[in-house]
C-alpha cells in the first residue's frame, strides 16, 4: 500500500521546515501513511488531495466516499510517527484551532495561509466534501476525547 502512495500524491503538497530526521518527501510519505493506516476501511480508501507541513505541524485534506474533512498532525520525533491531533471541516483552516493545538500564532498563520494557497487547486466537489465535516473532534492516543461536531459521519472517528 504504501508503494501506491506516491500515485495519489498531489502537485498541491507544500513542506516548509521538514523535521530534522526527515525530507520533505518523507514527511509527505509518513502523514500519508498514517492518515491511511488509521482511516481507510475495506473499499472505501482515503483520497488525499492536499497535505501542507509547518515545523512539526501538519493538516491533510482527506475525502472518503462523499465525506471529507480536515486532519491537523502532529509529529512526535521519540515515535517518529506523525499523530491526529484534531478532525474537522473549515474550522481548520483557521489559525485560532492550531494555535489552540499548541502552534505559535506566527507558524498557525503560515499554516493556513499555506493551505489556503494550496486549496485553491481543488474542485468544487472536493472543497464541499472537505468541508462538510461539522466541529472539530479532538484526539489524544488515537482516540476521539471530545468533539464539537454535531454530525460524527456516523462513526466514533468522525471519519
Amino acid at each position: 500500500m504504501v508503494c501506491s502512495l506516491a500515485l495519489w500524491w498531489p502537485a498541491t503538497v507544500l513542506h516548509a521546515h521538514a523535521t530534522p530526521a526527515e525530507s520533505a518527501a518523507e514527511n509527505v510519505q509518513s502523514v500519508a501513511a498514517e492518515m491511511h493506516e488509521t482511516w481507510d476501511k475495506p473499499n472505501q480508501p482515503l483520497t488525499l488531495p492536499v497535505i501542507v507541513i509547518r515545523q512539526g505541524m501538519a493538516i491533510a485534506d482527506w475525502i472518503q466516499d462523499d465525506k471529507g474533512g480536515r486532519a491537523l498532525l502532529k509529529y512526535h520525533p521519540a515515535h517518529q510517527h506523525w499523530h491526529t491531533l484534531l478532525c474537522g471541516g473549515s474550522e481548520l483552516t483557521s489559525s485560532r484551532h492550531l494555535e489552540a493545538a499548541g502552534m505559535s500564532s506566527a507558524d498557525a498563520q503560515a499554516l493556513a495561509v499555506l493551505l489556503q494557497n494550496h486549496e485553491q487547486d481543488l474542485t468544487d466537489d472536493q472543497r464541499q466534501r472537505i468541508d462538510s465535516f461539522k466541529g472539530v473532534v479532538k484526539f489524544s492516543k488515537g482516540q476521539p476525547v471530545s468533539s464539537t461536531a454535531h454530525d460524527m459521519h456516523g462513526d466514533t472517528h468522525g471519519h
